[in-house]
């Protein structure tokens, strides 16, 4: 599982997703629920953890596309 830095394009609200495949092929948005606006929003991947813990971009992802 990869954990991935997100943010709301209206609240700006941050949050960490926790899954298991490559939000690189997003191109850098995805929509979700938003706890703070209680509606579907558009969110901005700001990049993921890697391994080490630190906070990497997406360009920078190496790991597969989508397990088929």
């Amino acid at each position: 599982m990869t954990k991935w830095l997100i943010q709301c394009s209206v609240c700006g609200n941050e949050r960490i997703l926790d899954v298991g495949f490559n939000l690189t092929v997003f191109r850098g948005k995805i929509y979700l629920y938003c706890k703070r606006c209680k509606t579907n929003r558009e969110h901005k991947i700001l990049g993921f953890y890697s391994e080490e813990g630190r906070l990497a971009q997406p360009t920078e992802f190496t790991g597969i596309d989508i397990a088929d």
